[in-house]
């Protein structure tokens, strides 16, 4: 169980109620924020984990699919990341089940302001052929929330602390 924490402009968009009960999250990462984000060629949705900073990106078109998309990114991003597959997997099946609900911390809001802000700005370089390209970037985007320590970085350590990575091996994965 996860839940994609939305802001009252993608709820909307979404069809979805604006006040919901919430469950803690299941998985290892924790529940995500989203919000909607007007860019072009396409509008996107930017999502954030709440524990990480780290950042996905997804196509708003076709709302009725954002769950599964949305699953999909997180997926791709933990691979890039180099988690095992094993750890994946588990992380996927818990994220199975995921919940709408709405925003539950201004500090982690501010955070995606900031994101939204940097990929307004970082869309335009050239150097990024794709979302895949500004994603990877933003993992290694520091916050002062996390104690300007990388996204990618505190991934992989909730991972092994949570026994998906074994014997050091995250040390190696880190830049």
């Amino acid at each position: 169980m996860v839940t994609l924490r939305c802001t009252q402009k993608l709820l909307r968009r979404l069809g979805a109620p604006t006040k919901v009960e919430t469950f803690p999250p299941t998985t290892v990462l924790g529940d995500w924020y989203a919000t909607l984000v007007h860019t072009r060629p396409h509008q996107l949705v930017v999502c954030m984990n709440e524990r990480t900073l780290l950042v996905v990106l997804v196509l708003a078109r076709e709302s009725s699919s954002l769950r599964t998309r949305f699953r999909e990114a997180v997926t791709a991003q933990l691979r890039r990341l180099g988690v095992p597959p094993a750890a994946i997997e588990a992380e996927a099946r818990a994220m199975s089940e995921l919940a709408l609900g709405p925003t539950a911390s201004r500090s982690l809001l501010g955070c995606l302001r900031e994101a939204v802000f940097a990929l307004s700005l970082e869309l335009e370089r050239p150097e990024f052929s794709s979302l895949t390209d500004v994603e990877d970037w933003f993992s290694e985007y520091i916050y002062s929330t996390t104690q300007y320590h990388y996204p990618r970085k505190l991934a992989l350590e909730l991972f092994d602390a949570a026994g998906a990575i074994s014997g050091g091996a995250t040390a190696a994965r880190i830049h």
